[in-house]
């Protein structure tokens, strides 16, 4: 699978970088191997169409990573928290994209991006860009934990607006 230019950022792919994938797994595994994988591929069903079911799953795998962090933390361990911490921005960028019906498009121009989203948390560009310019330290764990968390309550306002509006 060759990554798409949109998808080029220091923090996640290089300028022609190819991925090679052996075996699939089922949602949402993949985003662990392959940053925003269901968003590249665009096949259906799209996580962003159904948020019910796709963005608890991504917050599950954030809270096995989250687990890991706090354990990498915990030894003052930054190198070995900057992988999970690279893997919990990406799924933090898919869940505010799905959360607001479209998938990630453009990781290269992100702030663009999210500004444009209606639904984020407070202050979500600053405090993103706090985590991207240091990924590997506590503070910004912290931050994104928060944002994660916030989102998640954002996800779930917005399935119980969906759940009224359809009956």
């Amino acid at each position: 699978m060759r990554i798409p230019n949109e998808f080029v950022h220091p923090l996640f792919f290089r300028e022609g970088e190819v991925m090679k994938i052996k075996d699939e797994k089922p949602f949402p595994h993949m985003m662990k191997i392959v940053y925003f994988y269901y968003d590249m591929i665009e096949r259906e069903p799209f996580p962003w169409s159904n948020i019910e079911q796709s963005i608890p799953a991504v917050l599950q795998l954030w809270n096995e990573e989250k687990e890991m962090l706090e354990g990498c933390f915990a030894k003052r361990d930054r190198r070995s928290a900057r992988a999970p911490m690279i893997r919990g921005l990406s799924y933090l960028l898919s869940c505010l994209f799905w959360l607001n019906g479209k998938r990630v498009k453009n990781v290269r121009h992100w702030q663009e991006e999210i500004r444009a989203l209606p639904l984020k948390p407070v202050n979500c560009p600053e405090r993103l860009q706090f985590v991207f310019d240091r990924c590997d330290i506590y503070h910004s764990f912290i931050q994104l934990s928060e944002l994660l968390e916030e989102t998640a309550k954002l996800a779930y306002k917005q399935m119980a607006i969906n759940k009224r509006m359809s009956r």
